[in-house]
């Protein structure tokens, strides 16, 4: 048989427009994929900008430096070569989050980084740019560390052992001050905790030669003040109490603005679940009286002028608080107002062998006298400028024998 006539042209006038065809998806695919892998670069550095600059945002939120946040995230993803406004690129920084689990949430910081890519061989498909964008979240977290930190940058002793005094902690102690005796234990005393690092420097005067297991680490950066970016509760509008005293008999306690503070020398005294403002009075406890409190916070301001006062809780009755275990002020027992003076004796807070006090106990700006109290409670911590450890005394870290959390935070990537 013969062949038809024009067949053999007819198959050959399809090859052009099929190879066309094939050319441009092996151009287009060719472009995906070293356009994709340019893309792909960019997207992991822009992840690791966002990344940091989330971070950087939650640790001035951390340090309680609120106003500062968008700038620090900013300045941290532009460190890692994407500056807002420069090469198209958006740093956008939302305090708190606008998506996700943590929308609406203060503890938390959002980063969003966009910035248009250009292309090389997508552009034969009519894409000039392709736009990348990374979102990071970063915000504070419950963690508890050290649960003994004196704050003081340079004070001699800013942490003292009294002699035959002796600390045990459930957790680590810190001493920011860069003094070569920032850490002083006198004659007899001790202290076994799991670590204690030091800024400066250790003394052990007379006798004292118990810091166990392991001696201090020295030269240790100094911790940042763990509760910076807590904010304080608001001040009641109406007093509660003026000069409030109690000498006897079974008292109920309401939360609320105390004006000339708190002082019980007597009786069986309940205070209810709540803030309890103690304005220009403070909290006083003598005598044998029988004071109980559960989820309170007592914090002392002086918005009034005249004498601060202080936390003087000396009694030798029973005394069983413990920190309110939800709420924005869960973990906090007793809390000093930043601004009060550093005057001397300082705060005191000492219980005896049936003592409870379950919480944080926060004198960022003052010294506080901590002594003989027992293991009744499941953790407790003390943040202060400056500590005396005076008596037997027991800082407990066991949290998750509690209800309660923590107060204390740390800047933490969570999305």
């Amino acid at each position: 048989m013969r062949r038809l006539p024009g067949k053999k042209r007819g198959r050959s006038g399809q090859i052009l427009p099929v190879a066309a065809i094939l050319m441009s998806g092996m151009v287009a695919l060719t472009g995906l994929v070293l356009d994709g892998g340019m893309i792909y670069q960019v997207k992991r550095r822009m992840q690791t900008a966002a990344d940091a600059a989330a971070m950087g945002g939650a640790q001035e939120l951390l340090r309680g430096n609120t106003s500062l946040v968008v700038a620090a995230a900013r300045g941290d993803s532009s460190l890692n070569g994407f500056t807002d406004s420069v090469n198209s690129t958006t740093v956008t920084v939302n305090n708190p989050p606008l998506n996700g689990p943590r929308a609406g949430n203060s503890l938390f910081v959002e980063v969003i980084l966009s910035r248009p890519v250009p292309t090389t061989f997508l552009r034969v498909v009519n894409r000039q740019f392709s736009t990348v964008k990374s979102r990071a979240v970063a915000g504070l977290m419950n963690y508890a560390d050290g649960c003994v930190i004196a704050l003081d940058p340079d004070d001699r002793g800013a942490l003292t052992v009294a002699g035959t005094s002796t600390l045990t902690s459930g957790c680590g102690v810190m001493v920011n001050s860069i003094d070569d005796r920032a850490l002083t234990v006198n004659g007899g005393g001790c202290i076994y905790a799991d670590e204690v690092g030091v800024s400066g420097g250790w003394t052990a005067n007379g006798s004292a030669n118990c810091i166990q297991p392991n001696a201090p680490v020295v030269d240790t950066p100094p911790a940042l003040d763990p509760l910076a970016y807590m904010q304080p509760p608001p001040r009641p509008l109406l007093p509660t109490g003026l000069n409030f005293k109690i000498t006897g008999g079974a008292v109920v306690v309401l939360p609320g603005l105390y004006i000339g503070g708190i002082e019980i020398t007597g009786g069986d005294v309940t205070f209810l679940p709540g803030v309890y403002h103690l304005d220009g009075g403070g909290l006083k406890i003598s005598g044998t009286p029988t004071v109980r409190g559960e989820g309170v916070l007592f914090y002392n301001t002086n918005t009034l002028g005249g004498q601060w006062g202080q936390f003087d809780i000396t009694g030798g009755g029973v005394m069983d608080f413990s920190a309110p275990n939800s709420g924005p002020y869960e973990g906090m027992l007793f809390w000093n107002d930043r601004n009060a003076p550093n005057t001397n004796p300082g705060s005191t807070i000492a219980g005896n062998s049936s003592s409870r006090f379950e919480g944080a106990m926060y004198f960022p700006s003052t010294h506080v006298n901590y002594a003989g109290t027992s293991t009744a409670a499941a953790w407790n911590m003390i943040i202060a400028n400056t500590i005396s450890i005076v008596g037997t005394t027991t800082v407990t870290g066991n949290y998750s024998a509690s209800t309660i959390r923590p107060p204390t935070r740390r800047a933490t990537l969570v999305e």
